[in-house]
This record gives C-alpha cells, sequence and structure tokens, in this order.
C-alpha cells in the first residue's frame, strides 16, 4: 500500500497527469528490462564477430622453448625429441635419448598434448620427448591398442567406423592417450571409476630401456604407480584399452537446487543407468551456486553402426561459445547465460551418438585473447558431502568471482587401481574453470581461493586433483595424498638416478620436507 505523503499527492495531481506519469514508469520499466537483455545479447554479438576460437597451437613449442596450457610455464629444453608411429625406430630412438641423459646428466619429460597447467610435462633444462607423433592404433580382440601418443579425437573416429566408442575419458577429445593415462583422468560417466579401470594392459619403458609388460596380474606394483603417475616411472609405450559400444544416446535436463543435488543425481543418473551426465552450477549472482542443472544421456538402445563426423564449427557453437567467453567479468552476462542454459537447455540437446558427444575439442569454448589464460581446479568430496561443499565454496567464492566461467560436477566412483587415487571413495568432482591475466600476477590472484577451497574439501574428507595448477600447501598436498611418501619410495627404487622427472615432482617433492608453503 503508498504511503499517505504519497496518497496525498496523487489525489492533487490530475488524472491525465496521473496517467502520463503512470505510463512514463511503465516505459522506464520496460526500457530498463529491455536494455537489460539488450546489452548481454550485444557483447555476445561483438564477441561474435570479432573473436576467433583458440587451437593447440597457441601452446607454445619451439627449439628452444616449450610451454603447458596455462601459458605461465614457459621454459628452456635441451631437446625435442619427436616419435613416430613406427615402433621399432621409436623404441630404439627412445633407448637412445635416455642414453644421452644419462651420460649428460639431463631428465627426461615425456609429453603429449601438454594440457597439464603445473610442469607436469615440463622442466627446465630437460630433453623432452614429444608423443603426438607415435600414434598409431588397432584392435586387439575385443580391445583397443592405442600407441601413447594418439588423441582422443584419432580414438574416438576409429572406434566409431566399428561401432564402438570409448568407455571412460575426459569431456574432450585433445588430450594424449599417454597424458591420460598418466593424470588417471576421470571422465563424465556416471557411477564409474577413472580411465585405469578401462585398461588391461600397458607396455612401458624403464629408466635403464627395458620394457615391461604391466597388468592387475604381472607387473602390479608398476601397473599402479604409472597410471596416474605423472609420467616419473618410465614412459608408457602402449596400451590395451577395453571399449564400449557407440549407442545413440537421447538428452535430459533437470533444474534443481543445490541441497537436492547429490539425491537428483542417484535418481536421475545412477538409477536410469545413464550413460553420460554432468552437473552444472550456477555463476549467476542471483543463483550463485544455489541451482544445479543436471543434464544427463540415457541410451535409445540403438547403436551407431558407423563413423558420421559432425561440424564443430557450426554456428549454434559459435553462438554457444559467444555467449560463453562474452560473460566473462559480467554479472548480467553470466546471469543472461543461465537464463538461456535453463530455458534452451544446454548443449547438446536431443538426440545423438555417444561419439560425437565425446568429440568435443577444448578449444570450442576456450579462451583466445592472447592476454588472458584459463586455468582450472578441481576438488573432490564424498558423495554425501555435497552440498556442504557448495555451501562453503559459495562462502569463499560470492562476491570475488567476476573471473570464474564454469563449475561442472562429474561423479567419480572409488579408485582401485592406482597408487595415488584422488577417489578413495565415490566422489562428485567440482571442476572450476577461471579466466584471468596472463601472468604470474594473475595465477596468483587464486592462490588464496584455491587453497581455501582445498582446505574445505579436506576437512569434508575430500581431496583435490594435481594436473593443474600447484597451489596447495604442503600440508593440504600430505592429507589429500597420505601415500605420496610410499610412491616416492616406489619412484626411487625403479628410477633411483631420478632420469623421469618434471617440475610439478620437483614442488610436488617438497610436500615431504614440508617446505611448500
Amino acid at each position: 500500500m503508498a504511503c499517505p505523503k504519497v496518497r496525498q499527492a496523487l489525489r492533487g495531481m490530475p488524472m491525465k497527469s496521473r496517467l502520463k506519469d503512470g505510463r512514463t514508469w511503465i516505459a522506464l520499466a520496460l526500457a530498463g528490462t529491455i536494455c537489460w537483455f539488450v546489452y548481454p545479447v550485444l557483447r555476445v554479438g561483438v564477441f561474435l564477430i570479432i573473436v576467433e576460437a583458440g587451437d593447440d597451437a597457441s601452446i607454445l613449442l619451439t627449439e628452444e622453448l616449450v610451454d603447458d596450457a596455462s601459458g605461465l610455464n614457459v621454459i628452456s629444453h635441451k631437446g625435442i625429441v619427436r616419435l613416430s608411429s613406427d615402433l621399432a625406430a621409436t623404441e630404439n630412438l627412445l633407448r637412445e635419448t635416455l642414453e644421452r641423459a644419462r651420460t649428460e646428466k639431463l631428465s627426461v619429460v615425456p609429453f603429449g598434448a601438454r594440457h597439464s597447467m603445473g610442469k607436469q610435462a615440463l622442466r627446465e633444462g630437460a630433453l623432452h620427448v614429444d608423443t603426438s607423433g607415435f600414434d598409431h592404433l588397432e584392435m586387439d580382440g575385443e580391445l583397443l591398442r592405442a600407441q601413447a601418443g594418439a588423441r582422443w579425437s584419432k580414438v574416438i573416429s576409429f572406434l566409431a567406423e566399428r561401432g564402438l566408442t570409448v568407455e571412460v575419458m575426459q569431456s574432450n577429445n585433445d588430450f594424449s592417450i599417454g597424458g591420460t593415462l598418466s593424470v588417471n583422468a576421470h571422465g563424465w560417466q556416471p557411477d564409474r571409476p577413472p580411465v585405469a579401470s578401462t585398461v588391461e594392459k600397458f607396455r612401458l619403458m624403464l629408466p635403464d630401456g627395458s620394457i615391461r609388460v604391466c597388468s592387475r596380474t604381472e607387473e602390479t606394483n608398476l601397473f599402479r604407480h604409472a597410471l596416474g603417475g605423472y609420467g616419473l616411472f618410465g614412459i608408457i609405450l602402449d596400451a590395451w584399452i577395453r571399449p564400449a559400444p557407440n549407442e545413440i544416446l537421447r538428452s535430459q535436463h533437470v533444474m534443481m537446487s543445490a541441497d537436492q543435488f547429490a539425491e537428483g543425481w542417484q535418481s536421475e543418473a545412477v538409477d536410469t543407468k545413464a550413460r553420460l551426465a554432468y552437473g552444472r552450477l550456477s555463476v549467476a549472482p542471483s543463483t550463485f551456486f544455489r541451482e544445479v542443472m543436471l543434464t544427463v544421456y540415457e541410451s535409445t538402445g540403438e547403436i551407431q553402426p558407423t563413423w558420421e563426423p559432425q561440424e564443430r564449427d557450426d554456428w549454434m557453437t559459435k553462438v554457444a561459445r559467444a555467449t560463453f567467453r562474452a560473460s566473462l567479468g559480467s554479472q548480467r552476462g553470466k546471469g543472461f547465460r543461465w537464463f538461456l542454459e535453463k530455458n534452451i537447455g544446454g548443449e547438446a540437446s536431443g538426440l545423438h551418438p555417444r561419439s560425437y558427444l565425446l568429440n568435443e575439442p577444448a578449444w570450442v569454448f576456450a579462451n583466445a585473447d592472447p592476454e588472458k589464460t584459463d586455468l582450472l581446479m578441481e576438488f573432490f568430496v564424498p558423495c554425501k558431502r555435497f552440498a556442504e561443499f557448495t555451501g562453503a565454496a559459495r562462502t569463499i567464492l560470492e562476491g570475488q568471482a567476476d573471473d570464474l566461467m564454469n563449475v561442472t560436477i562429474r561423479q567419480v566412483k572409488k579408485d582401485s587401481d592406482t597408487a595415488l587415487p584422488y577417489a578413495k571413495e565415490d566422489v562428485f568432482g567440482f571442476v572450476m574453470l577461471f579466466t584471468v591475466e596472463r601472468s604470474a600476477k594473475g595465477a596468483a590472484s587464486l592462490e588464496e581461493r584455491a587453497r581455501r577451497m582445498s582446505e574445505e574439501a579436506l576437512k569434508l574428507g575430500g581431496s583435490l586433483y594435481l594436473p593443474y595448477r600447484n597451489y596447495a600447501t604442503s600440508g593440504q598436498l600430505m592429507r589429500a595424498y597420505p601415500e605420496f611418501p610410499l610412491f616416492v619410495k616406489e619412484k626411487q627404487a625403479v628410477d633411483p638416478s631420478y632420469l623421469f622427472t618434471n617440475g610439478f615432482f620437483d614442488y610436488y617433492a617438497q610436500a615431504l620436507d614440508g617446505s611448500v608453503e
């Protein structure tokens, strides 16, 4: 009800003036509403016109220098050894490389796509082995035999031609097989352990140049340590991986509150035996970390028998990318983006072969501004503690999240295969994408938030993922991975001269003496 003074003023105002004044307020309200929508739409239009997508070629690699996906770890090297798909030639070249490293007292660092962000594939003054040309694929009975340098994009098309697809992999296709196994990546396949669970065996070249076949029944210690071992135990040559049928999947999107998500995931993704699923937390200011969109892909029971490549550079993808990138630093942009996602249903709606859904490169939504960089961090919490972590993270991030672009939720079943498990029980992974200034200052701007969220995850019995920036303190590292001292002892037994060492291990090993603060 209007206050008495307002009513008194209105009584003394002519009817025409009151009507005119009312129409003015309505017009202003309408104009404000239109402007609220027009501004983010205009930003999207500008991004659509002038901002190009990035690509893997933007990750620095020259005859003198090499970097990783962070764009913040440029180092000089002592040579890039490039492998080919000729197996015998590659094995001989690797043995020569190891001998040179021993003679010249150098370390050896293998790398594939270099999508890690904390020098896991780099070391100052080391010999670096580029596995990207080592990419032959073949079927060995019902298993895929893949050389370590093959990208998942090649694997997906190879398997799809046979009515098959990948069982567990990351959400993007531009990683290498060897890199994925070395970080024991998880996927967005609900109720499934990390990728190690799909590996039947692999061949590993040790520091002395010998080759071991590693499986759950043969060389079991090497099997457990090389998977998720960050290249520290040897060079994975090839792996025998279990594929899955290339089913045609139907998408469904369900909105829910963060407090309901754990139960919603169980009923919508696990109980329905969905083949793929993920959650997306709202980063819009009005619903920040309070709403989640759950997307599930259920089987139609049909198999896609052949490979039918689908264009990723179509207009819908371009608009989706522009809408995503235009929301950086804009609260209205993030609100507009969330409005579209809720009402249109997110990406890849409808019917799609599983191979298509897996075959998306990271560059589609990646930053292409040379002055900025995308940095990831991921935290794991037991499934039953989802709401608690969401609330804690909201408290940490709300009000200082202009650089937070996206948060996706994946479920990971307990890892029983590797020596450094991040999923010690069934967990939800919170994958957070930030876009910051491409500088040491930009990276440092995330450190406090990363450490605070690590602390909250650890308090809840969770963990943190290691392929990204090395933000955690020594205490947090040791609490997340209490197995690490035994991991290092095993490395010393296999590689006493530390021939296989990277910048990540240089940093991480300091956790043993508590010097990472």
